[in-house]
């Protein structure tokens, strides 16, 4: 477009010829108002003219055109070629700029449904692969080879002395028309022999050309292909007429059209040219060797023929490729098992197996692998390559106290000592009085062949192996029982210890890591179980007994020093009888010295407590002391409850389940010490006493739950009323009192109602009444009706 644009700068003298506007001046055009018809006028003058770039700008500089008008006679040129949508072709153009007509320059790939059958056809995948794609070449360098015709586009660039451009097109006539030149004959000759007869024409008016020293060069190149149909027949997915790049070649054609059908042959596409057999192509040549020397370049009108197939065989089994693959009539089954990509690894090539469908019925045929290259398989033939069996022809193994365990080459002759000579030898702990073969029988059931290991390695006898025997030969450790020995009671790491010969008590604490501090040393049981000798005979006594006397150096006197330790032997430590770890209590709340006190002797009691604290304190609240006790119990639900529930319904369980507070009747225990009231210290133990209340505290029931001072005389019925009295809810006679002491005490109903006697800090708990559940199903009322009247049948049975 900018090449069309400046050769308006010529174009102003021209028009003022053809307009009689001579004797005006250039300047004064009004390019605006010229007609379309009169910028054609003017492009076709200067086109007629043969003016270079350089000429034009320059006459129209020295007939007075302005800039102004040269800007203003682009943009007309650019609307007006932008109206008619399409180029002027066969023209000069500045600066090399390539200009295309738009076409189509490819039809899309076929869209069908291919069946489960057709798939399985060798060379299917090859035109109808997501990851193979044969799409025609567009932007690619254009071959040397390449025929030209009719509609190609050439780009002829001058450069050196002279600078120009042509962008021309091969019209119908087989030339390109080069303007100053006249046309020159292109069609149907080769790119390279072209571009040679065109370099040769432009030297009659580039002289710079010729000669052994060019001063100007030239280039010729293809802008634009030509798009050619391609009729696709026969036994194909999808026939009909496709639109091709002109350098496709016959598989972008059978690309396009997805190929070979069901019914057509991959080894037999005819390409005709001119009503004649051009070649043909076998589709497995380019996919078994690679070969495209048939995949020619297609021209205008080429039919690509595919015909029926005339004969395909079927392959399955242990071959590298299955499906259907397609033959020549000449063609041997060595060739077929080639097609296949030959056997896997694990296939049984001395025989093949082959159905044959004969006039009448179905035939099975065995091949062997002497006649592959004789043998021509038929039309509908179904080969099959089985598998090699799962066994081993010379094969034993050897397992157990060898160096080298594993599978061997049961070579001819090999005997049992050779085997083991091959296995490295046995190890040191092998045993030494019987090993075992597992050997099959002629029916492959097993049986055993025992022998001596010492005779065999010694050479005193051997025994020659057979197929698949396996041989067996233990070591000591496998043959006895594994071996332990366990201590208890206070050492560092009581438990099962490996037990290893020759092993002392001495050695097997030392193992343990010693004494803890509570260890009697005076005190140390050893219990042996009976050996197997021993055991033979009948006894009522089931392990011996040992004592011993060690310190903590781990001495012993000389008697028990020499005694060895035997397998399966338990050892107890046991605790020095006086020796207690300390025992804590705590005492808290109104004492002179609260806090954590040990515990002196095993019967220090509770005032003995009180007594080491310092006494109570004026404002202690006796009656409203309280006691825990840790117990065992409880603290292993607590545990479990802790590692099972979430962290939401703890702390309720924990209260549901903490049932260790003891009832502490401080006072007595305080008037009469050590009574039975006064408890023996345990460790753990929790006292806390308070100070003195002075409120009564109402819950449950009640209209208006409150706290009340406490006053003296005044019963349980009193605080009730003063919290507003019971709720509809409220069950009267379950009405009880706890006290500060943590006892409570329930309302008597014997004639009448007893409640109890309220005392200060204690609180009143009104409990609610148990709902009724109503009878609001048909089927309920039924069964009591049903319960009722086998009563009444009942009474009246008796009564009778």
């Amino acid at each position: 477009m900018q090449k069309s644009i400046l050769f308006t700068l010529i174009t102003v003298l021209f028009l003022a010829s053809a307009l009689c506007l001579q004797a005006q001046n250039p300047a004064t055009i009004d390019v605006n108002k010229l007609s379309d018809q009169q910028i054609q006028q003017i492009a076709a003058e200067v086109q007629a003219r043969g003016l270079t770039i350089d000429q034009a700008a320059q006459m129209a500089q020295m007939q007075g055109a302005t800039t102004v008008q040269i800007e203003q006679l682009k943009r007309r040129i650019q609307e007006l070629n932008s109206s008619k949508g399409k180029s002027t072709l066969n023209s000069v153009m500045p600066d090399g700029e390539k200009r295309s007509t738009p076409r189509e320059l490819s039809s899309p790939k076929a869209v069908f449904k291919d069946s489960t059958q057709v798939k399985r056809i060798f060379g299917f995948q090859l035109f109808n692969s997501e990851n193979l794609s044969f799409e025609p070449p567009v932007n690619i360098p254009t071959p040397q080879n390449y025929v030209l015709g009719i509609d190609d586009e050439l780009l002829i660039s001058i450069w050196g002395a002279s600078q120009q451009s042509y962008q021309l097109q091969v019209e119908s006539n087989g030339a390109v028309n080069i303007p100053d030149i006249g046309p020159v004959y292109v069609s149907g000759i080769e790119f390279s022999k072209a571009k040679e007869l065109i370099k040769k024409r432009m030297i009659a008016i580039y002289q710079g050309m010729n000669g052994p020293n060019p001063t100007t060069f030239a280039e010729v190149s293809i802008s634009n292909l030509r798009s050619i149909k391609i009729n696709v027949i026969g036994e194909v997915m999808v026939p009909g007429t496709y639109t091709l790049p002109s350098t496709a070649s016959a598989f972008n054609a059978l690309y396009l059209s997805g190929g070979p059908n069901e019914n057509g042959s991959f080894r037999n596409i005819q390409l005709l040219r001119d009503n004649k057999l051009l070649t043909t192509i076998d589709v497995y040549d380019y996919l078994i060797n690679g070969n495209t020397q048939a995949n020619i370049q297609l021209r205008e009108q080429d039919v690509l023929y595919i015909p029926t197939y005339q004969k395909r065989v079927e392959a399955s089994g242990a071959f590298k490729r299955n499906g259907i693959f397609e033959l020549t009539e000449k063609e041997n089954l060595s060739d077929l098992v080639r097609y296949l990509g030959g056997f896997t690894d694990q296939a049984f090539k001395a025989q093949l197996s082959l159905t044959r469908i004969t006039d009448s019925e179905k035939k099975v045929i065995d091949i062997s692998q002497s006649i592959y290259d004789s043998f021509i398989p038929k039309n509908g033939d179904s080969l099959v390559a089985s598998k090699i069996i799962n066994r081993y022809e010379n094969r034993i193994t050897i397992s157990g106290a060898v160096f080298r365990a594993g599978t061997y080459e049961l070579t001819e002759g090999l005997t049992l000592s050779g085997l083991i000579k091959k296995a490295q030898g046995v190890t040191e702990d092998y045993f030494s009085t019987r090993g075992l073969i597992v050997r099959l029988q002629n029916n492959l059931s097993p049986m055993t062949v025992p022998f001596n290991v010492d005779e065999i390695l010694k050479g005193e006898t051997d025994i020659p192996l057979q197929r698949e025997d396996s041989v067996i030969i233990q070591d000591i450790t496998n043959m006895r029982q594994k071996r332990t020995i366990q201590i208890f009671g206070e050492v560092q790491h009581p438990g099962e210890l490996e037990f290893t010969d020759n092993m002392t008590l001495k050695d097997l604490i030392f193992r343990a890591g010693g004494f803890k501090e509570a260890a009697s040393e005076s005190y140390i049981e050893l219990a042996r179980r009976r050996n197997y000798a021993e055991s033979s005979q009948l006894s009522d006594e089931i392990v011996k007994l040992f004592q011993f006397d060690i310190d903590r150096e781990l001495k012993l006197d000389s008697k028990d020093e020499s005694f060895v330790l035997h397998p399966f032997d338990y050892i107890y430590v046991r605790r020095a009888p006086s020796y207690h770890e300390q025992r804590t209590v705590t005492i808290s709340g109104e004492v002179r010295y609260p806090g954590a006190y040990s515990i002196s002797s095993k019967n220090e009691r509770i005032s003995d407590l009180i007594q080491r604290a310092g006494g109570l304190m004026p404002d202690a609240f006796v009656k409203g002391a309280r006691m825990k006790r840790a117990n065992q119990q409880v603290e292993l639900t607590l545990e479990a409850i802790r590692n099972n529930l979430p962290d939401s319904l703890i702390a309720k369980a924990e209260n549901q389940i903490d049932n260790d507070q003891l009832e502490l009747r401080l006072e007595s225990i305080l008037k009469n010490p050590r009574s039975s009231y006064d408890y023996i210290l345990k460790d753990g133990d929790q006292i806390f006493i308070p100070e003195v209340a002075q409120e009564v505290r109402i819950s449950g029931e009640i209209l208006n739950p409150i706290g009340m001072a406490y006053e003296t005389g005044k019963g349980l019925k009193y605080y009730i009323n003063r919290s507003g009295g019971f709720t509809e809810k409220a069950q009267k006679r379950k009405v009880y009192v706890v006290y500060s002491d943590g006892t409570s005490s329930v309302t008597k109903n014997f004639l009448g109602q007893h409640y109890p006697s309220p005392e200060p800090g204690c609180q009143i708990i009104v409990p609610q009444k148990p709902e009724k559940q109503r009878m609001d199903s048909t089927g309920k009322w039924l069964g009591i009706a049903s319960t009722m009247a086998t009563v009444a049948i009942a009474i009246s049975t008796l009564l009778k």
